[in-house]
């Protein structure tokens, strides 16, 4: 028996295609490599065949036992998380018709559940869709994705036709393109870009920079935040060698703490602008400034006083409730057993995401698990910590749970990133796909 024939035999037991390609060419690798083997002992190119054929056993047998342990999987616990927490997402627009939100605003709850409906079934046929959609071929469209992502940025810090608390935005009747949208095919770059090998150290810098720069004329601040801790988590799991990370991570320190004393002695010399001191003093001293820019932070201090366990008798008008401060209102309105829920239901996704994460030997699947694990706690960690008045208040959303469209798909396509890498977890890519991009 030729070995194609005793590898169409084995591939015609695997349901697969994924699985069939896969186990063809790490057969015909092993079972070309016992060939040779018989060769060097001095056998004829027929019978080392034959010999490396019948080492292998029934291809029967060993088609249905490859089958088994090579079927793709599906993490029913992510989706059963998503598909909760998608539906737990109702829970914020319900709760602005308990106070005076709507009444004060052009908002109407119908037209707030319908869009909120849109965003929950565009994002889980996101997360579902990209979970069969094979994300090793996605690596050699790095530079691709990169283009994209900046193209995006570009575009939107050149033709802005709206501003919404700072950040220039492209208005397309009922749809808002923000820069958030780059975030997905950055990822996806930075993620190809890491895994290459050949990828050297001052592209991912000259990348990097250039990025940033056009982010600065949108600007947003939070997502400059975001996108700067997942490419620096990304290249501390890349395959840099120590004393670059170490070259790097220095500079980098050395540079945020110059800007850090640069923007204190702006501070001392009066020369930051009026609104920038504003939001400083409002910060650090909410009290003193309680009618200013202090406001938000007394506000929210006062709605976590009043939640109780079950929700405090009389909301407050919180700003952004259904947005930013959105955890802060579920807590004033449900309590803060409803908060302590959605805290642990999101912490589970952060603790799922790691430990897919770990359990991935191939690079590029490693790190767009890793990627997606940054953005999501990233958002989330710093979202809790706003709404607790730790840090200062900032366009921040709270995964799946904020109003709009980009904090549903955003949040959906990582989720449907790390469904796909775990479906194909036991794949591991061959020698080609690790070429450069």
């Amino acid at each position: 028996m030729k070995i194609s024939y005793f590898l169409e035999k084995v591939s015609a037991q695997m349901h697969s295609k994924e699985a069939k390609e896969y186990v063809k060419s790490e057969l015909s690798q092993h079972m070309q490599q016992s060939k040779q083997s018989w060769v060097k002992r001095g056998y004829s190119e027929v019978e080392a065949e034959k010999k490396a054929v019948k080492e292998m056993g029934s291809p029967l047998t060993l088609g249905k036992s490859l089958n088994k342990l090579h079927k793709p999987k599906i993490d029913w616990m992510l989706v059963i998380l998503l598909s909760v927490t998608l539906l737990l997402s109702f829970l914020p627009i319900l709760a602005l018709d308990k106070g005076m939100y709507l009444e004060i605003t052009n908002f109407t709850l119908p037209t707030m559940l319908q869009n909120k409906t849109i965003s929950i079934i565009i994002g889980f046929s996101i997360a579902i869709g990209f979970m069969f959609i094979d994300y090793r071929k996605l690596k050699r469209y790095g530079y691709l994705f990169y283009g994209v992502g900046v193209g995006l940025l570009i575009a939107i810090s050149q033709f802005a036709n709206k501003i919404i608390n700072g950040e220039s935005i492209i208005s397309l009747g009922i749809i808002d393109v923000q820069a958030w949208v780059a975030i997905p095919f950055l990822l996806m770059a930075w993620a190809s870009f890491f895994s290459n090998s050949a990828f050297k150290l001052w592209k991912g810098i000259a990348l990097y920079v250039f990025s940033i720069y056009f982010l600065l004329f949108i600007p947003s601040l939070s997502m400059i935040f975001i996108y700067s801790v997942f490419v620096a988590v990304l290249f501390l799991k890349s395959r840099f060698s120590l004393k670059e990370k170490i070259c790097t991570v220095g500079a980098v320190i050395l540079i945020v703490i110059g800007v850090v004393f640069y923007h204190i002695i702006a501070f001392r010399n009066g020369s930051l602008a009026n609104y920038q001191i504003s939001r400083i003093l409002g910060f650090i001293s909410p009290n003193k400034y309680a009618d200013e820019s202090g406001y938000i932070y007394v506000t929210l201090e006062n709605a976590m006083k009043s939640a109780g366990l079950f929700g405090a008798e009389n909301l407050m008008n919180l700003p952004d409730p259904h947005t930013n401060l959105v955890l802060g209102n579920i807590i004033q309105t449900y309590g803060f057993l409803a908060g302590i829920v959605l805290f642990a239901i999101l912490s589970i996704f952060l603790i799922r995401f790691w430990l897919i994460s770990r359990a991935i030997k191939d690079p590029f699947g490693k790190l767009l698990t890793i990627g997606g694990v940054t953005l999501f706690a990233t958002q989330f960690l710093y979202s809790v910590a706003m709404n607790f008045g730790l840090v200062p208040v900032s366009t921040m959303s709270l995964p799946f749970m904020s109003y709009g469209i980009m904090p549903t798909v955003l949040n959906a396509f990582i989720v449907g990133i790390v469904l796909s890498v775990y479906r194909r977890k036991h794949f591991i890519p061959l020698k080609e796909d690790y070429q450069a991009s």
